[in-house]
């Protein structure tokens, strides 16, 4: 099964939190080990895109793209020349209102994150939409919240639960499979990113309004098709791999020369936080939470609203993915504006390589033997890239 990652979100209680940033620098290569540097593409799509939510490669090499500020689901053939959508905008059974995450799913389906709608539908190759997972789920405790970050191959999704108004600096990462009838299943707990908090109002009109640290430091994750959780940790840039049975590898620490935090730098996170960043409202109405979500399209938020650390993290804790040969790519944190390099990882958590990619370009998803870049332009729009994949 291939699965293509889409962009990880980051939530808010009436409130906008931020997603990850773009720019990514990786350090000298370890005694021995050769920095690889993509070149050109091997195919790449001659429209763009307005904001891609996720990529998925069917067996067959077709590509499944859905845009989620145009608001449609495209099929693009193997080569990359032709594109068809599928189905329509709309609130009905076999519509959707704002496409995002795509994940493989058994039978070589696809798993659509459907924002607009609060549901989550598997799409086979052929199209057809089946059945549907609702986002927002009503449970004894109050509102759950659930976006998938990764699928398995066994169509277990992986998310960090959300939607109980509380403010933690961790979370489990869980494991539930909806067929199974279940609870959801604690797998690991990760550092979450700093934010700060304020309240408003009075006793029946009360407003939280949370917001991020940005560039602070937060554990990075993804998940192998075996269901293994791979985990970057943020305290000594390490992996630490969580098998299915519970047993943890871990691998070495990764020294890394800290990157100042400079205006440049605070421009970059601000303007991808307006890009690319999801609003997600939580309300409470006499006892009834009510949820609502969307992605992109925000206003640029001035710099001077936050609080800001003096150097950047060692990674984007979004950018974590597993390819299908079970491999772990993180991204490197750099200056605003210098090439992204990312660190390759095995089986048991050791760096193996580091691969340079092009200027503003981001790795979001794997194929057969290649790499699904996106590459952004003066104007915002994004352009799909295929890439061989190194031999590594």
């Amino acid at each position: 099964m291939k699965q293509c990652g889409n962009e990880r979100s980051a939530a808010a209680v009436t409130a906008t939190l931020a997603v990850g940033v773009l720019a990514l620098f990786g350090p000298p290569a370890a005694a021995g080990q050769e920095v690889i540097s993509l070149e050109g593409p091997s195919s790449a799509y001659a429209e763009p895109f307005s904001l891609i939510g996720g990529i998925r490669e069917l067996d067959d090499g077709r590509l499944f793209v859905s845009d989620a500020l145009e608001e449609k689901l495209y099929a693009l053939d193997p080569e990359l020349k032709t594109v068809e959508t599928i189905s329509q905008n709309g609130q009905g059974p076999d519509e959707y209102r704002q496409p995002d995450g795509l994940f493989g799913w058994p039978g070589d389906s696809t798993l659509m994150v459907d924002l607009g709608n609060g549901r989550m539908t598997v799409i086979g190759s052929d199209h057809g939409f089946g059945r549907t997972v609702p986002i927002v789920q009503q449970e004894d405790m109050g509102l759950q919240i659930i976006i998938p970050e990764a699928v398995d191959g066994r169509g277990y999704l992986y998310y960090q639960p959300r939607g109980d108004g509380m403010i933690r600096d961790s979370a489990d990462i869980v494991r539930w499979q909806p067929d199974a009838g279940g609870d959801p299943e604690p797998v690991v707990r990760v550092k979450l990113a700093d934010v700060t908090e304020s309240t408003s109002g009075g006793a029946n009109d009360m407003r939280q309004e949370v917001r991020p640290v940005p560039l602070s430091p937060e554990d990075g994750w993804s998940v192998g098709p075996d269901g293994a959780v791979a985990v970057v940790r943020s305290g000594d840039y390490h992996v630490d791999w969580v098998r299915r049975d519970g047993s943890v590898v871990s691998g070495s620490p990764v020294a890394y020369e800290p990157v100042s935090v400079k205006e440049a730098d605070k421009e970059a996170w601000a303007e991808e936080l307006a890009a690319n960043g999801m609003m997600m409202m939580v309300t409470n109405d006499n006892g009834v939470m009510n949820a609502s979500m969307r992605r992109g399209g925000g206003r640029t938020p001035g710099v001077d609203r936050f609080e800001w650390p003096e150097v950047k993290p060692p990674f984007d804790p979004g950018s974590v993915r597993v390819d299908p040969a079970g491999y772990v790519w993180v991204e490197r944190h750099v200056p605003a504006g210098d090439s992204p390099v990312l660190d390759v990882f095995d089986g048991n958590g050791e760096r193996v390589a580091s691969v340079t990619i092009p200027v503003r370009s981001s790795l979001r998803g794997f194929g057969d033997g290649t790499l699904y870049l996106t590459r952004w332009d003066d104007l915002g729009f994004q352009w799909l890239e295929r890439y061989e994949r190194p031999s590594i």
